[in-house]
């Protein structure tokens, strides 16, 4: 059963402990990122995000990663739309030294200058790769997010980047550690001692009041559940599509937008494995994505496929998203990753922690443990998931990106297929 402890300061402190593990797993989540960013300063969470990190390194006079090593400790951190994550872990008898290193995130920026632009650096380099890798993808959220601040991306514009210093970090910093906007998550094997000493170290830390709270909701685009169709061309060699639905998440449980995604996309047995690789062998893999917010989401896949056998993979793809309109699909094959296997989410410390702070604390869905969480789950029906296709699976719900020879395709053809989805 999930624990809430507050500070003095009023700031959440989760926990779900599991004795009967050797590792502990401790996060900080902030409600942060480009969602929430202004043009002008996109990226700057990112860049955050690194220089704390490098930050913790200063303040241990450069033994941090020694540290980390000696101890078998772990320290991450990434960066999402919409929040940011921290985690340290590692074996539970290190659990105190792991908390003094991981409180040290929330002191004030000791870095030189010359560091910050060594870590502006190592996103430059970042943004770079992303570029040359993600071009299909990043044309996507350019499409489907127009209009808004989740068009941006998460490391933001190298010339915006390359303005950015230690003084609009630190301005940064009291909106960013803004007490309403974040909260810690413990998982794993913690004693109720340590979670005492934690905590009382916690409260000797200084926190900010810049926001009225942030509640993750997207901004809606102009064009949302609205599209014209398309699709749109990207030149390029390969031929590769994207397909990207909207989707009205207020309208859905969590368990029903789970089970939708993972009938469609996860497991051996899912329609886009068996129909597009396993038995014609038109693709070798795809890419699927549900990017959600609270009221909200893109549904996304793509895949890269041959030139010739693109009308017949596109066909493919809009076939079943046709035929669950009609049947629903089949629950069986994907209940168990959340009935049968619900249980051994507790054996990852780590794992854990982070479904159980995104589903409960980001997304707010209400599962004090993993039996009500079954519970939810056991609702779901076939006539749920045929309903929820009826009303996603619509041409004006739908982007599709398609990179190729231009002059090889058809948009005419392309459309066709896809007013299907009318019928």
């Amino acid at each position: 059963m999930e624990q809430l402890l507050k500070t003095k300061a009023g700031i959440p402190v989760y926990s779900y402990p599991n004795p009967h593990l050797h590792s502990f797993c401790l996060c900080l989540y902030v409600k942060a990122g480009s969602m929430y960013e202004k043009k002008r300063e996109n990226g700057i969470t990112h860049f955050f995000e690194h220089a704390v990190i490098r930050n913790v390194n200063r303040l241990m006079d450069g033994k941090l990663y020694q540290t980390l090593d000696k101890l078998g400790l772990s320290l991450n951190g990434a960066t999402y739309k919409e929040f940011v994550h921290f985690s340290i872990s590692g074996a539970s008898v290190h659990f105190r030294e792991a908390a003094r290193i991981f409180l040290k995130l929330l002191k004030p920026l000791a870095l030189s200058e010359d560091e910050i632009d060594t870590e502006r650096k190592r996103i430059l380099a970042e943004i770079r790769e992303y570029d040359k890798k993600n071009s299909l993808e990043a044309r996507t959220e350019r499409t489907v997010w127009k209009g808004t601040s989740l068009k941006r991306s998460i490391a933001g514009k190298k010339k915006r980047l390359k303005k950015m210093g230690k003084r609009e970090l630190r301005k940064f910093r009291r909106t960013f550690f803004d007490r309403k906007n974040l909260f810690f998550y413990l998982t794993g094997n913690c004693s109720g001692e340590d979670t005492s000493f934690f905590i009382k170290k916690l409260e000797q830390q200084a926190f900010f009041d810049e926001t009225e709270g942030r509640q993750n909701l997207a901004p809606i685009p102009e064009a949302f559940f609205k599209r014209k169709g398309g699709p749109f061309l990207v030149k390029g060699n390969s031929t590769e599509v994207s397909f990207s639905f909207d989707v009205d998440v207020s309208r859905y449980s969590g368990a029903m937008l789970n089970l939708f995604y993972n009938m469609l996309f996860t497991g051996d047995y899912c329609p886009f494995y068996q129909e597009l690789s396993e038995k014609t062998g038109y693709i070798y893999s795809y890419e699927d994505q549900f990017e959600r917010y609270q009221n909200i989401g893109s549904l996304q896949l793509s895949y890269e496929v041959e030139a010739d056998k693109f009308y017949k993979a596109f066909e493919k793809t809009v076939g079943i998203f046709c035929r669950l309109k009609k049947d629903g699909g089949n629950l069986e094959y994907v209940r168990a990753l959340y009935l049968d296997n619900g249980d051994m989410a507790l054996d990852d410390a780590e794992d854990f922690n982070w479904n159980r702070a995104y589903d409960c604390h980001i997304m707010n869905e209400p599962y004090p443990d993993i039996a009500s969480k079954k519970k939810a789950y056991l609702k779901v029906t076939e006539l749920d998931m045929a309903r929820m296709a009826r009303e996603i699976f619509r041409p004006e719900n739908l982007t599709v990106v398609v990179k190729g020879k231009k002059k090889k395709l058809s948009r005419k053809r392309i459309n066709k297929m896809i007013r299907r989805l009318d019928t």
